[in-house]
């Protein structure tokens, strides 16, 4: 008994305490899709807002994607799950070196550069942006930075204008990547500022692909242009739209892939997510060799591509086995 006396006279002596703790910091949450520029392009993100504990990155990005091919990946119709729940306030979209192509709807082709196509990828974009704006995410669309190759440079530049310009008639937000990334001649340059200031080496000899530096200042570049804006959420979806919507071109639409997570190493997209870094000569063989693999297989009975004329197009598409080499133990034709 006299224990707890003394105990309780020992602590009606302390001072109060205050157990109450201060309320945690709240946290922005960024969200980083698109394909491979853009994966790259998180990454820096990611490193550049280093330890701090009220930003936070969701990189999430397929190497294959963009708006010409949603059969590969439907960035709209997967936004809603990536979002769910994770109270987003940002989102940065980088996507379009895979988009130098035509779009095919049903039995129609689109050729890229037309007023149709623009007009489709126009649409994509709107349905993107409707999509995260339904989960009051603010959204940030960059546009291509320079490219080595001349003829690459100039279609991303028809791209980035189209982007652009539905950016801004969206009220979105649309963030440059060419200008910081120029020579002080206004040209394609490999070097260039790093995060920190200092002049280095930021892109690979192949005029397309940013090394780990570079990806630091793509991502220093989308860090400052979010923390400027804030973390307000936009316009509830419903609400007026400043600029007219673009017109809608009578096509049928795709069917809707069935997974909605992003894809990694997508079948019969290896050679296309080499050659998107390597500039248009090899996104052009690129195409071409997936069609002529494509028509081989077509041309075999089950289904293999084999090279016209040679002995394994004989094999598979009319079972006949070629003769052994000469010396080997089954050709009897050599003597041996």
């Amino acid at each position: 008994m006299m224990r707890k006396l003394l105990l309780i006279w020992m602590l009606a002596g302390l001072p109060s305490v205050a157990w109450a703790q201060d309320p945690l910091p709240e946290v922005m949450r960024v969200l980083v899709i698109g394909d491979q520029m853009a994966g790259g392009m998180g990454a820096g993100l990611i490193r550049i807002a280093g330890g701090d504990t009220t930003f936070q990155v969701i990189n999430r990005f397929n190497e294959s994607s963009g708006l010409a091919r949603p059969e590969i990946y439907d960035w709209a119709a997967a936004i809603p799950k990536i979002a769910d729940g994770k109270n987003i306030a940002s989102a940065i979209v980088l996507m379009g070196l895979n988009d130098r192509r035509d779009i095919r709807i049903t039995d129609k082709i689109l050729k890229f550069g037309t007023p149709e196509w623009n007009t489709v990828y126009q649409q994509r974009m709107d349905a993107v942006i409707d999509a995260l704006v339904a989960q009051h995410i603010k959204v940030f669309w960059m546009g291509e930075p320079p490219m080595g190759d001349p003829a690459l440079d100039a279609d991303m530049q028809n791209l980035t204008a189209i982007i652009k310009d539905r950016v801004e008639a969206k009220a979105a937000a649309f963030i440059d990547l060419r200008t910081p990334f120029l020579s002080p001649l206004g040209g394609y340059t490999e070097r260039g500022p790093d995060e920190t200031g200092n002049d280095r080496r930021l892109r690979e000899s192949d005029g397309v692909t940013f090394f780990k530096m570079g990806n630091n200042r793509l991502g220093q570049i989308a860090l400052a242009a979010v923390k400027s804006a804030g973390s307000v959420p936009p316009a509830a979806p419903n609400a007026p739209v400043v600029a007219p919507p673009v017109p809608l071109v009578d096509v049928a639409p795709l069917p809707k892939p069935e997974n909605n997570g992003p894809i990694f190493g997508q079948e019969g997209m290896e050679d296309f997510n080499v050659a998107a870094t390597q500039g248009s000569k090899a996104l052009t063989a690129a195409v071409a060799q997936d069609l002529a693999a494509k028509a081989a297989a077509s041309a075999s009975s089950i289904g293999i591509g084999a090279v016209r004329g040679s002995q394994a197009e004989a094999l598979f598409t009319k079972g006949l086995a070629g003769l052994a080499p000469a010396g080997r133990f089954d050709n009897f034709m050599s003597g041996n």
